[in-house]
């Protein structure tokens, strides 16, 4: 089993593209080792997390958005096969979100049997 952590950078991207967390995946159901399905999760503390996530697949981009609660488990984000990189920004939850407080990322995967 591939175990990857890390965290998304703090502050957001309106103050400057240096706050993009950029995260390369393993080949889903494939690639040279023999990957299987792979999952990507995220937690957060002291405040709720607020990301815009963005996947690259094979030429084209996805956008989505995703809400991570302290008080709340790690949450999931599906991948589909062929997601290559993703990137993860913070978004400004309201005024009192100085970007600040940590969030986490989680990379789970296996070889095939």
């Amino acid at each position: 089993m591939a175990l990857v952590i890390g965290d998304v950078k703090p502050g957001f991207l309106t103050d400057g593209k240096d706050r993009v967390t950029v995260i390369p995946l393993p080949p889903q159901n494939g690639g040279a080792l023999g990957w299987g399905q792979v999952y990507l999760s995220f937690a957060a503390d002291f405040g709720d997390a607020y990301l815009r996530i963005a996947v690259f697949n094979g030429g084209s981009w996805r956008v989505d958005h995703l809400v991570v609660k302290a008080a709340g488990p790690r949450v999931g984000y599906a991948l589909r096969d062929g997601d290559e990189k993703l990137s993860v920004v913070r978004e400004r939850a309201g005024t009192a979100d100085t970007g600040t407080f940590p969030v986490g990322w989680m990379i789970e995967t296996a070889l095939r049997a």
